[in-house]
């Protein structure tokens, strides 16, 4: 049938994986008191961001695989091969900031 339908699984659980990092994300960040400098968590809401954003291409792609599972067509399947590629690579790095805040930190 080809790449596409398994775009659509693996992009979804990439998705998942990247909600496991905002949530490690949003934990260190309320660790931090109330009357913190907001300096101090900057670099946390900067990473939730930059996740968030991540997870939302993730679901982007979802939605074009889906398009294409519904309607077959070159254009959607080069779009989505191309938002796969990208939220790979979104995920990695996610995954390395992640790491580098909480490990590094």
């Amino acid at each position: 049938m080809g790449v596409v339908p398994e775009i659509f699984g693996a992009a979804a659980g990439l998705a998942g994986l990247l909600l496991v990092f905002l949530g490690v994300s949003i934990s260190a960040f309320q660790s931090y008191g109330g009357d913190v400098p907001p300096a101090v968590t900057a670099g946390w809401r900067r990473a939730g961001a930059w996740i968030l954003s991540a997870f939302l291409l993730g679901l982007v792609t979802v939605a074009v695989a889906l398009a294409w599972l519904l309607s077959p067509s070159r254009a959607l399947r080069d779009s989505a091969v191309v938002l796969f590629s990208v939220e790979l690579a979104a995920t990695a790095l996610a995954a390395i900031v992640t790491a580098r805040a909480v490990l590094w930190r």
